[in-house]
């Protein structure tokens, strides 16, 4: 007869499936964030009366912004255009000293607004001046400007990249200043006859 082996008496091994860790986390993630969904209050018993309450937390979040106009465009939007403000000096009279108002594009609106505290606004003119014919030049002093109807200085003009900078205060750590801006050439400078041209450009920075 064949030679049988006894059964054995060890008991067998339990198998146990661990769940994966990832299914873990998720739920434990889970669970947290129903309890941060709100807060809850239970009152029970045989008073009269009963009351509960709970709270919930309001936040608004504002975005640092900074809007520069000078010239033509459109409250808080992006444009393009380039203003020109043009000077006619009167036949025969130039270099006499008798002041020209700016014809075209005479009155600019300028606005700043910013809502990150103290604002520097900065007017930098072209190297060189307003440059005509041949090596014939207009230095920017003899461009004034004058701010009016409103509370926003025009910068002095300086020359090159760097310019001249002022500081507009903040009020409650918002600056929103807005003026008209008007120009004048001074005519102190006997030239030659032809077109002069320079640009100004004017940055406002957030520090």
């Amino acid at each position: 007869m064949p030679c049988l082996k006894p059964k054995s008496t060890q008991p067998k091994a339990a198998i146990v499936r661990a769940r994966p860790a990832a299914a873990v986390i998720s739920i434990l993630l889970g669970s947290l964030a129903v309890a941060a969904h709100a807060e809850s209050r239970l009152n029970s018993g045989n008073a009269p009366s009963l009351s509960a309450s709970s709270r919930l937390d309001f936040r608004i979040t504002v975005p640092r912004m900074l809007f520069l106009r000078v010239g033509t465009g459109s409250q808080f939007a992006s444009n393009t255009t380039v203003d020109t403000v043009n000077f006619g000096v009167p036949e025969g009279d130039t270099g006499s000293g008798s002041t020209v108002a700016g014809q075209s594009a005479s009155a600019i609106t300028a606005r700043v607004v910013g809502n990150g505290n103290t604002v520097s606004l900065s007017a930098a003119g072209s190297a060189g001046g307003l440059t005509g014919p041949g090596t014939s030049t207009v230095p920017w002093t003899q461009i004034v400007p004058t701010s009016s109807a409103g509370t926003l200085p025009h910068p002095a003009i300086g020359t090159g990249a760097a310019g001249t900078s002022s500081t507009l205060a903040a009020t409650g750590g918002v600056v929103d200043q807005s003026a008209t801006w008007t120009f004048t050439y001074k005519n102190e400078i006997a030239l030659a006859a032809g077109t002069y041209s320079g640009q100004v450009i004017y940055t406002a920075s957030l520090p």
